[in-house]
């Protein structure tokens, strides 16, 4: 369990553009796993990197399985995989296993029978691996790795759709087999959403959204409409409601809103549609507009 109080970091504090990348925020990553979405520059990597340890703080507390992280026994429990991870591009893939062995403790029979479900080669320099073979590698480790907390940043770039589905059931095993503490961050909305058990939507530093996924978007309501006139979400917001999503394509405009009295009276008297209804929002969908509502709730503080 990773459990996060009042955490507070700002860039480049005294410069003349602070950025303050995660904003006194508290929250916890239990059993299971859990995706971790958000605009670019949400505070996704910063958040992780703060939790393993690699930058300081400048508030807060951040508390792995009970114990400070910046402990040792924190760390131990503790398997940080970074966007752009370290090792020598002269090591094969087995000499990146063993190189991360002094760090972590690898079970090694594991590494090496998921090497060989992906058909990975062990002996090749990894100078000579595709972008999505080297994340497949670390992956691997650290799937491998015998901590029961695991940060994995953008876990899946680059890998293709078959192995995908390998890294899918195998992060779903590990998780229930061995109980572990498991965040995914991602652009990947599809695919995280396929993993996890909830979701964490960050904004600014904050929390937009955290839910279970089968939680997710009980709020939202979407709308399927054709009409003679010009559909826009400033009509709406004028009334009063909140729009996440105003999307026309050929002759259909969907609309994603917040649930309220009297929306679907109101749609039928500024719109007159000839077509009215509504449809299941799409996974990536939900997501998109909990971060869409999220911008628009900062621009109105």
């Amino acid at each position: 369990m990773i459990e996060i109080h009042s955490l507070d970091k700002t860039f480049d504090r005294n410069g003349p553009t602070p950025v303050h990348a995660v904003n006194h925020l508290s929250l916890t990553f239990g059993e299971g796993i859990t995706g971790l979405v958000g605009e670019n520059g949400a505070g996704k990597s910063t958040l992780f990197r703060l939790i393993a340890g690699t930058i300081r703080r400048d508030e807060g507390e951040i508390v792995i399985d009970g114990v400070p992280n910046d402990t040792p026994e924190a760390r131990a429990a503790l398997f940080f995989l970074p966007d752009t991870p370290y090792a020598p591009a002269r090591y094969t893939a087995s000499q990146v296993a063993d190189f991360y062995s002094m760090f972590y403790p690898l079970d090694k029979e594991l590494f090496k029978s998921l090497t060989t479900k992906v058909n990975l080669p062990l002996d090749r320099k990894i100078a000579t691996f595709s972008k999505g073979m080297k994340r497949q590698l670390f992956l691997l480790i650290a799937f491998s790795a015998q901590c029961k907390n695991l940060l994995l940043d953008e876990a899946f770039d680059g890998l293709d759709p078959l192995v995908m589905e390998l890294i899918r059931e195998e992060v779903l095993r590990i998780s229930i087999d061995q109980k572990k503490t498991i965040v995914i961050s991602s652009h990947n909305i599809d695919s995280v959403q396929r993993i996890a058990d909830s979701l964490t939507v960050l904004y600014r530093g904050q929390i937009s959204e955290q839910k279970k996924l089968s939680d997710m978007g009980e709020e939202l309501i979407k709308y399927q409409l054709i009409s003679a006139h010009e559909v826009r979400a400033e009509d709406l917001e004028h009334l009063g409601y909140r729009v996440a999503l105003c999307r026309t394509s050929g002759s259909i405009v969907s609309l994603i809103v917040v649930k309220q009295k009297g929306l679907e009276e109101d749609i039928k008297q500024l719109y007159a549609p000839s077509l009215l209804e509504t449809v299941p929002l799409e996974g990536t969908e939900l997501v998109t507009a909990e971060m869409m509502l999220a911008r628009e709730g900062a621009h109105h503080e």
